[in-house]
C-alpha cells in the first residue's frame, strides 16, 4: 500500500500544526507530507520549504484537490472548519480535524454531515497522551470503582496565545467571529471531550461563570468555569483560563485533573514529575501506584500516535477510542451550553441541538 499524502490546511493553530509537521518530516510509516496552504504566503511558504518539498498554496481548494494529496490535516481558524471540511468532503478526502470542531452548532452539524461521506477525525489530544490512555486502562479494571466527580483546569497566560509563530498578537485567537470565544473555549473543549471519553457520559445541565479578570482588553474572556451534571449523576468541573500573569508550568502545573471514584482517585498532571497517582482502597490497586513516562512519551508522542490512528483509521482499520465529528459536536455542544448558562444565569439543559 502506498503511503497516504497528507495536505495541512491552514497554518492558525500553529501549536498543532508544526508538532503534525514534525513527525511527518522526521518520518512515519505509511504518511508524507506533501503541502500546506495558508492566505498567509510567506508564512505558507516557509513552512513549506522546512517541512515539505516546497510545495504550497494561499488557496485551500488547490491543496485539497491535488492528486497526490490523500488526506488533509485541518488547522485553519475554527470558523473557516466547517467551509474546509466541506471542500475535503467533496473531494473525497479524509481529514484529521483540529479542535473546537466548529464556532457553532450549526456548523458542526454541517462537519457531521460531511463526515457521512467522509472520514473526519478530530484531533483530540488528550485521547492521545500515553499517561492518559493508561490511567483510562486502570479506570477500566476499576481501580477506583464507578467515577462520580472530576475537576479539570488550566491556567494559561494569553500572552502564550499567538497568531502565528512571528508574532505577539493573539489575531484570530482573540476574534469572536473567527476563534468563536477565548480562554474557556480554547482549552475547555479539550476537557469536554476528556470527560466523555473517560466517564463514558453524556452532560445533561450545566451552570456556569464566563469572565474577563486579567486581560481586561482582550475582547473575549480570559476566564471560564463551568459544573456538569453527568448522565450517570457524576458531577464534574471545567476551568479553562487565558488568565495567568504567566506560564507557571511545570512547577504549578497549569494543566491538571482530579477524578474521584466510589473506591479511589487519580490525580493526573502531565506536565509534571509523577505524572499520574492511582490509589485505590481494594487489592490489586490498594495504596499508591504512580505513573511517570520519560523522553516524546510524556507529551509529544500524541502526535505521534494520533496520526497514526489516523492512518490506521482511514486505511479501514478498527480504532479504539477514535474521537469522531459527533465527538466534536457533543464536546463543543458542552462549551456552548456553559456560554448560555453564564449569560442566562440559569442551569441549561442538554441536548441544545433540538432547539
Amino acid at each position: 500500500m502506498s503511503d497516504l499524502g497528507i495536505g495541512i490546511v491552514g497554518l492558525h493553530n500553529h501549536y498543532h500544526a508544526y508538532p503534525f509537521a514534525d513527525y511527518l518530516r522526521r518520518g512515519l510509516p505509511g504518511l508524507r507530507l506533501v503541502g500546506v496552504a495558508d492566505e498567509r504566503a510567506d508564512l505558507a511558504k516557509e513552512f513549506a520549504a522546512d517541512y515539505t518539498d516546497g510545495v504550497w498554496t494561499a488557496d485551500y481548494a488547490d491543496l485539497i484537490r491535488r492528486d497526490d494529496v490523500d488526506a488533509v490535516i485541518i488547522t485553519s481558524y475554527t470558523s473557516a472548519h466547517a467551509d474546509h471540511v466541506e471542500l475535503a468532503a467533496a473531494a473525497g478526502k479524509p481529514v484529521l480535524l483540529d479542535k473546537p470542531i466548529a464556532t457553532t452548532m450549526a456548523d458542526a452539524r454541517r462537519i457531521v454531515d460531511a463526515a457521512e461521506r467522509v472520514p473526519v477525525m478530530m484531533a483530540y489530544l488528550l485521547r492521545y497522551l500515553p499517561v492518559y490512555r493508561q490511567a483510562l486502562d486502570a479506570v477500566r479494571e476499576g481501580a477506583v470503582g464507578d467515577l462520580v466527580s472530576g475537576f479539570y483546569s488550566i491556567r494559561f497566560p494569553v500572552g502564550a496565545i499567538t497568531d502565528s509563530p512571528k508574532t505577539q498578537d493573539q489575531g484570530w485567537y482573540a476574534d469572536p467571529v473567527r476563534g468563536g470565544g477565548g480562554g474557556f473555549l480554547d482549552h475547555g473543549v479539550h476537557f469536554t471531550d476528556f470527560f466523555r471519553w473517560f466517564f463514558g457520559a453524556e452532560a445533561v445541565n450545566v451552570t456556569g461563570q464566563i469572565g474577563t479578570l486579567t486581560y481586561k482588553q482582550l475582547g473575549v474572556e480570559d476566564y471560564g468555569i463551568a459544573t456538569y451534571t453527568l448522565d450517570t449523576g457524576a458531577i464534574v468541573t471545567v476551568e479553562s483560563t487565558w488568565h495567568a500573569a504567566d506560564y507557571f508550568g511545570p512547577l504549578a502545573s497549569p494543566d491538571h485533573a482530579e477524578l474521584s471514584g466510589t473506591r479511589g482517585e487519580i490525580a493526573l498532571h502531565y506536565q509534571k514529575s509523577p505524572q499520574t497517582e492511582i490509589q485505590g482502597i481494594d487489592p490489586p490497586w490498594l495504596g499508591r501506584r504512580y505513573i511517570d513516562l520519560v523522553g516524546e512519551e510524556r507529551y509529544e508522542a500524541c502526535y505521534r500516535d494520533l496520526l497514526l490512528a489516523f492512518r490506521d483509521w482511514v486505511n479501514g482499520g478498527e480504532q479504539k477510542d477514535l474521537p469522531t465529528a459527533y465527538d466534536g459536536l457533543k464536546a463543543l455542544e458542552m462549551i456552548i451550553g456553559a456560554y448560555q448558562a453564564a449569560e442566562t444565569g440559569t442551569r441549561v439543559t442538554f441536548p441544545l441541538e433540538t432547539r
